[in-house]
């Protein structure tokens, strides 16, 4: 068929404004006079014999096709205007998004339920070529414990990645529930699908639409001869075939000329390809995120490394927040307390000291034990003058007189009781434990303000808030608005902290692998290390000079090496004791080198020094204890017991021969009496495994020993014979009798 031309002498017939690109008209409304004629639609063909006149498209308002002399073949539906969406740009909308690996990386959430899930949807958006549904969102979250943050974090990863995510099912002509969808894809059980209003709720035309779905579904796309093949050449308008072309687009099909369908074939099997090759590296890149350690590492790696300057500038940071945490914690007249109380701890050893106190700020800790004891007294005296002070400042605020001179007095009093706080020496790290302590205070404080914002003329709860004003130096909006200067100064400390040891983990993970198969695994040598980083960003002194990486050196080492000594074994051997371990077994490896053979204990205390005594223990003490449930290769099924010998056991052979002898033995010792046998029996241990003496016999049978003795060789002649002894010498040839 031959599609319609547009022709541009159209616009000169009739004086009319630029056609300009407007959203789709609402279903059903037709469009008026004006609007037809600046939009250019297509026109049923002429007959074969009319094809030579003028275009029916110079007609400023298209004219009702003859249904007479117009066949159906000929007729062809509304193309898009030129300023229209052009036909590569409307297959790209159609297409699914590229989902990038490397983003997806990126920005996968850490939960191991959204995890889960975000892989369910991913994949889901690939079979749908690009979007998912908010049903898929729900079906693929957990029912139970679901947090709608959840999904929002779900929703936005997915938008992150060009993944659209849709409200419902794409609408269908029809009210009932249709079961194809674009691309050959099956609609969702359950999803609701709207009827197309306007031109098609004639029920002839919803049924043509309807196939024409079916074949999309069928075909992937749509051509216009398929369209023309289909709709009724006698109930569609020049003007609706616009909003059918219009509605079918907006269900996600494309149109094509029949001339494209092979180019068109081969650009989506291209397209079907460089998805399925995306998504094989995308599930490649998902593996990743099961393994620790290199999860650990990449997003590691995402931080930089700090200049000289940079770490300057972060410490001077801590610094400044510390100083301000300091100084709001020592407005509160409760602080005094805490000192008073951790310095008890110290003196009494329920506290250790190098935990509490600095100790490069004092000379000796027996002296400094000596003075924390006066610093006591003077804090309590210095506090009583600041109580004092502050009463008389609350009493003169209430009374309405001038109150600069209390203020002065009181300020006087609190900055001579900061300055006796500083001699405490105090480090920083206690001053978190000062901060949990108030925050129990504001919880009780707030708490009463709640009670008498209910109740205010309840007179027990205005006493104890008066009571709180007068511990805390300060009226109750004075002290929440201290107490979030104080949180906000304990934040800013925490960050930059945080800021310094993220950009130096890579330093833990060098000094980590030096350590490894020591008896710890990886990720806890990492630990360790990272909280031997964590220490060491509390004692980095920058005004000396040095870098962070050399002073945190130290510390990182020091923390793997303790962990090691401690964690390793099953049975702990103390520190001291490892280096002499580690001593000895530097010598051994020498002696190993020089001698080509291992050295006896004898040769490595002339060596190493040691006695020979010392040696031997330590050597027995450096063997490791290794679990008789340790699992032998990569399947779980045999145990390292399952390979050691059982020295109790019985030997299976040895058992099986002993019990055969012994039947065998039962059957020769019938064919004697009665008195022979039980002789035989007693005399050689045969019952019980006790042999008796001819005397012991004797006593038992109450005849002499000569007589058992006659017994005894009589029996063992009748055994010897060929007939019965033929039953046991197999058994006398294997025990080499």
């Amino acid at each position: 068929m031959t599609k319609p031309k547009q022709n541009s002498s159209s616009s000169a017939a009739k004086p009319a404004k630029p056609a300009q690109k407007t959203e789709a008209e609402p279903t059903g409304k037709k469009t008026d006079t004006k609007a037809a004629a600046s939009k250019p639609v297509a026109k049923k063909a002429a007959p074969a014999g009319d094809a030579k006149k003028a275009p029916a498209a110079k007609q400023s308002v298209p004219a009702p096709a003859k249904k007479a002399s117009a066949p159906k073949a000929a007729k062809a539906p509304a193309k898009p205007e030129p300023e229209a969406e052009p036909k590569a740009d409307r297959a790209k909308t159609t297409k699914s998004p590229k989902v990038s690996a490397r983003e997806l990386q990126e920005f996968f959430p850490d939960d191991i339920t959204l995890k889960t899930a975000f892989k369910q949807l991913v994949t889901i958006a690939k079979k749908k070529g690009g979007y998912v549904t908010d049903d898929d969102i729900f079906d693929a979250l957990p029912d139970d414990g679901y947090d709608p943050q959840d999904g929002e974090i779900i929703f936005e990863r997915l938008h992150s990645l060009g993944i659209e995510v849709r409200d419902d099912a794409p609408v269908a002509p029809t009210p009932l529930q249709l079961s194809g969808l674009p691309g050959g894809k099956k609609a969702k059980k359950g999803h609701k699908v709207e009827p197309v209003r306007g031109i098609v709720d004639t029920p002839g035309v919803q049924e043509k639409i309807r196939e024409l779905i079916l074949l999309a579904n069928e075909q992937g796309y749509l051509t216009y001869d398929d369209i023309n093949d289909v709709l009724p050449n006698d109930m569609i308008d020049p003007q609706d075939y616009e909003e059918i072309m219009e509605r079918l687009r907006s269900m996600q099909f494309d149109i094509i000329d029949a001339s494209d369908v092979d180019s068109y074939s081969d650009r989506q099997r291209l397209s079907d390809i460089e998805e399925e090759d995306e998504t094989e590296k995308m599930e490649a890149k998902l593996d990743i995120l099961d393994d620790p350690v290199r999860m650990y590492l990449k997003q590691m790696g995402q931080k930089d490394l700090l200049s000289r300057q940079e770490e300057v500038a972060i410490s001077l940071r801590i610094e400044k927040a510390e100083d301000e945490l300091q100084k709001h914690i020592h407005r509160f007249g409760t602080v005094y307390s805490y000192y008073l109380d951790f310095a008890d701890k110290v003196i009494r050893n329920e506290e250790r000291f190098d935990r509490i106190v600095i100790d490069k700020n004092i000379d000796r800790r027996d002296k400094y034990l000596k003075e924390v004891h006066r610093l006591m007294g003077r804090v309590i005296e210095a506090h009583e003058d600041a109580q004092s002070a502050y009463v008389r400042l609350h009493k003169a605020r209430k009374s309405g007189k001038a109150v600069t001179a209390y203020e002065n007095s009181f300020n006087e009093s609190r900055d001579e009781l900061t300055e006796l706080f500083s001699q405490f020496s105090f480090k920083s790290k206690i001053f978190e434990d000062f901060v949990e302590k108030l925050r129990e205070l504001r919880l009780k404080i707030k708490k009463l303000t709640k009670q008498l914002d209910s109740n205010p003329d309840n007179k027990e709860h205005q006493d104890a808030l008066r009571e709180y004003e007068m511990q805390v130096w300060m009226p109750v909006d004075e002290f929440f608005e201290t107490y979030q200067q104080m949180k906000v100064s304990a934040k800013e400390a925490q960050r930059a902290k945080k800021e310094m040891i993220e950009a130096n983990l890579r330093l833990v993970i060098s000094i980590a692998k030096k350590y490894t198969n020591r008896g710890l695994a990886f990720l806890d040598l990492i630990q360790e290390g990272n909280m031997g980083l964590m220490k060491a960003v509390e004692k980095f002194e920058y005004r000396r000079g040095y870098k962070f990486s050399t002073y945190a050196t130290w510390w990182i080492r020091q923390a793997i090496t303790r962990s090691i000594a401690d964690q390793a074994r099953t049975i702990r051997i103390p520190v001291h004791m490892i280096e002499t371990i580690n001593k000895l077994m530097r010598v051994q490896k020498k002696l190993v080198q020089d001698l080509g053979r291992e050295p006896t204990p004898e040769e490595i205390s002339v060596d190493s020094g040691m006695p020979v005594d010392r040696v031997r223990s330590v050597l027995k003490m450096a063997q490791q204890p290794i679990s008789m449930q340790q699992p032998v290769g990569d399947s779980d099924d045999t145990s390292f017991g399952d390979f050691l010998e059982d020295k109790t056991a019985e030997n299976p052979m040895e058992g099986a021969s002993f019990a055969s002898l012994r039947e065998k033995l039962h059957g020769v010792l019938d064919t004697l009496n009665e008195r022979e046998r039980a002789v035989i029996e007693q005399r050689f241990g045969l019952r019980d495994g006790n042999p008796r003496t001819l005397e012991e016999v004797g006593r038992q049978f109450n005849v002499t020993r000569e007589r058992i003795r006659q017994i005894e060789a009589k029996a063992l002649r009748k055994l010897r014979h060929p007939t019965r002894i033929s039953r046991i010498k197999g058994f006398l040839d294997s025990t080499g009798a």
